[in-house]
């Protein structure tokens, strides 16, 4: 029997967060988010649909949430490369949806283990040619790697940078892929770890305030900058 709040498909092997109850945002849910924390998203380009096929699952991308102060931060490695971006404005412009799956308690993560290690990261590149490789390697059925590096990599893809965050932040207790290197880990490997559960699936509830915050751009007396679009996620779909 299925546990309260699971989320199942009949061609998945991962279960995927419940969504929202009663309107319940983001916004709500943010004092009990707390560091080591976990996104993962689901969502609705080509190549998230590529990456759930070959994972088996409804997750496509995943990134690390931390407490900073009064503020609630997410690392991942996206295009741009590894970055760091507030969490509001992350769930706030995502194309798609985004899960909230909090860290056990027992997990054995040091926080600022965890802070030093993503923040060391940022500015590596994304890691395309890696991500192609472990895609060859799942559709040809061939062997993942279980050897790890013993440098920094010089490119990492999202679900290689938060393994590696995570087994570096908790002395190597949290391998979310025990037979694999972080290379070789996707974000469906997050969801079937054990270190995680399903929580609640996020959405705006600040009438997109989050996503206008980080692109509002000061002009300088007399200059006229072109109005910036964005698209927000209202529990139902994307918003203008």
């Amino acid at each position: 029997m299925n546990a309260p709040g699971d989320v199942h498909h009949p061609h998945w092997r991962v279960r995927r967060a419940p969504a929202h109850v009663d309107g319940t945002t983001y916004q709500d849910l943010r004092a009990q988010i707390r560091t080591g924390d976990l996104l993962l998203f689901r969502g609705n380009r080509l190549i998230s649909g590529w990456i759930e096929k070959l994972s088996d699952s409804p997750y496509s991308h995943c990134a690390i949430l931390a407490r900073w102060g009064e503020r609630i931060v997410a690392f991942q490695a996206d295009l741009r490369g590894v970055e760091i971006l507030p969490a509001s404005t992350m769930v706030c412009r995502y194309q798609g949806k985004v899960d909230w799956w909090p860290l056990k308690a027992s997990s054995g993560l040091n926080d600022r283990l965890m802070l030093d290690t993503a923040l060391t990261l940022l500015g590596i590149k994304y890691g395309y040619w890696s991500l192609i490789k472990l895609g060859l390697r799942i559709l040809l059925g061939r062997a993942l790697r279980r050897k790890e590096a013993h440098t920094t990599p010089d490119s990492l893809f999202c679900s290689q940078f938060v393994s590696l965050v995570y087994r570096t932040a908790s002395h190597g207790e949290i391998r979310v892929n025990p037979t694999a290197n972080d290379a070789s880990t996707s974000p469906a490997d997050f969801a079937t770890s054990g270190f995680f559960e399903p929580r609640a699936q996020l959405f705006d509830g600040s009438g997109g305030q989050a996503c206008r915050d980080l692109l509002q751009i000061v002009p300088s007396e007399g200059e006229k900058r072109p109005v910036r679009h964005v698209n927000v996620w209202d529990g139902r779909g994307r918003a203008p």
